[in-house]
């Protein structure tokens, strides 16, 4: 019986442990997407390349594909002008150094005479390199009103 009560404890232990790993890792990747956000907002080009790994690939609302270097640029144009940005309905996703954040996007802005105005579901992949958490990839969707 004494066995039984022991291992019954080093599972709740281990359990309780591997949780909280998990959420710390959560938390890690979270204050990312903040910290990334705001250098984005920002248009802070240097932050913004630290956290995409060189493969970063992002899948637009159209269907197009941007590669690093190509979002890089975009961000980096004169023409683009964020006014207003927000991320909110944000979750977290994870399996093993890999998360997936779900969140909602809105932004308005310019891009040289077009009108940015998104509302967008998004979903962005983290993988941790090195002990710290990069983007590999985002996907963005704009939210369809309601149709009822």
């Amino acid at each position: 019986m004494r066995r039984i009560q022991f291992l019954v404890v080093l599972f709740v232990l281990f359990y309780s442990v591997n949780a909280q790993v998990n959420d710390g890792r959560i938390a890690e990747v979270l204050k990312a997407v903040a910290d990334y956000d705001i250098a984005w907002n920002k248009k802070d080009i240097e932050v913004v390349q630290r956290f995409l790994v060189p493969e970063y690939v992002y899948f637009s609302s159209r269907g197009g594909l941007l590669h690093r270097h190509e979002m890089l640029n975009f961000l980096r144009s004169p023409d683009y002008v964020l006014t207003f940005a927000e991320r909110s309905e944000i979750k977290a996703f994870r399996e093993g150094n890999t998360v997936i954040v779900s969140s909602r996007w809105k932004g308005k802005g310019k891009y040289g005479e077009t009108e940015i105005n998104d509302d967008q579901r998004c979903g962005q992949v983290f993988v941790r390199s090195k002990g710290t958490w990069k983007l590999l990839s985002e996907h963005c969707v704009q939210i369809q009103p309601s149709s009822s």
